[in-house]
């Protein structure tokens, strides 16, 4: 039972660090993250943020990140489906 045990071990993780890219990754919520975000803000480059954060999904299965980001960004940009989602609303997901 115990080895049956052991073969059912699954590799796995929580909250993998950023890889170390020579400084170019940068946490959103560290410190620097935050001073960046202040400064793109304050600078007008942060425009487009507010749609797609609005419509902000996490993807369902690690295989669907493309599927995930595809439904955020056509959501943000208003594109209608065409197609009855839940009830009256239109939407994708």
């Amino acid at each position: 039972t115990e080895a049956k045990e052991q073969k059912k071990i699954v590799p796995q993780f929580y909250r993998r660090p950023l890889p170390s890219m020579n400084g170019d990754v940068v946490a959103f919520g560290s410190n620097d993250g935050r001073t960046m975000f202040k400064d793109a803000l304050a600078s007008g480059h942060m425009e487009s943020f507010f749609p797609l954060i609005e419509q902000f999904r996490t993807q369902d299965e690690p295989a669907f990140c493309g599927v995930s980001t595809l439904a955020m960004v056509l959501n943000a940009c208003q594109v209608d489906p065409g197609r009855l989602w839940k009830g009256p609303w239109r939407w994708y997901s």
